[in-house]
C-alpha cells in the first residue's frame, strides 16, 4: 500500500473496482466487505461509512460508471421508446451477469424502503419523463400530469418480471409497453376521469 491516502474519486475509482473484481471472482452471494476492502486496499470502517450494506455499495458501482448511464431510446413513437429503452435496461441486466442481477433484485426486494429500491424507481421516472416528453412533443399524448407511480411502472414491472420470473422475455416487454403503460398513460394524460 503506498503511504499516500487516497481520498474522494481516487479512492471511490479504486473501491468501485475492488467490487467490480469481486463480483467477478465471488459473484454477488459472494461479495463481502472484507474482500472489497482488501482489494481496494483500504479498511472495512472506510467501506461502512460509505454504504451500510453490500447491497448499497454494489448499486454504488454498478451506477458509478459514466457509460454506465442508460439513455431513453428514440424511436418515434411511445411504445417504441418504452420497447427500445426497456431492452437496453435488459442488456444491462445481462451485461451484469444474470446470476450477480437476480441477487441485487433480489436483495432490493427484500429490503423495503431503503435507498436502494428508491435510487431504481428514480431512475425509472427519469428515463419515462424523457420519453413521455417526447410523446407530448409528437401529441401523442395530452398534456394532463401524470402520477410518478405510472411513470415508474414500465421499469417497476420489467424488474418484476426479470425477478419473479427469471427473465425478461422480448413478449413481456411488448406487452408492458403496449398493454398497459401506453393505453394507462393516454387515458390519464388526456385528463380524462372515466374509469378504464
Amino acid at each position: 500500500m503506498t503511504s499516500t491516502r487516497r481520498r474522494g474519486p481516487e479512492l471511490d475509482d479504486a473501491i468501485y473496482r475492488a467490487v467490480f473484481g469481486e463480483l467477478v471472482d465471488h459473484g454477488y452471494v459472494g461479495l463481502t466487505f472484507e474482500g472489497v476492502a482488501r482489494r481496494a486496499q483500504t479498511s472495512k470502517p472506510v467501506l461502512y461509512r460509505r454504504w451500510p450494506n453490500r447491497l448499497d455499495m454494489v448499486v454504488a458501482a454498478l451506477t458509478s460508471a459514466s457509460d454506465d448511464v442508460i439513455q431513453a431510446a428514440d424511436t418515434g413513437s411511445l411504445a417504441g421508446d418504452v420497447e427500445a429503452t426497456l431492452q437496453l435496461v435488459l442488456n444491462r441486466l445481462e451485461s451484469m451477469g444474470r446470476s450477480i442481477a437476480l441477487g441485487v433484485l433480489a436483495d432490493a426486494a427484500a429490503s423495503p424502503g431503503t435507498g436502494t429500491l428508491r435510487i431504481l424507481q428514480i431512475k425509472g421516472v427519469a428515463l419515462s419523463d424523457a420519453i413521455l416528453d417526447r410523446a407530448r412533443a409528437r401529441g401523442e399524448i395530452g398534456p394532463a400530469p401524470l402520477p410518478e407511480r405510472v411513470r415508474s411502472l414500465p421499469f417497476d414491472l420489467a424488474r418484476y418480471e426479470f425477478l419473479v420470473n427469471g427473465d425478461l422475455t422480448a413478449d413481456a416487454i411488448h406487452d408492458i409497453a403496449t398493454t398497459v403503460f401506453c393505453p394507462l398513460v393516454t387515458l390519464i394524460a388526456s385528463g380524462s376521469d372515466q374509469p378504464i
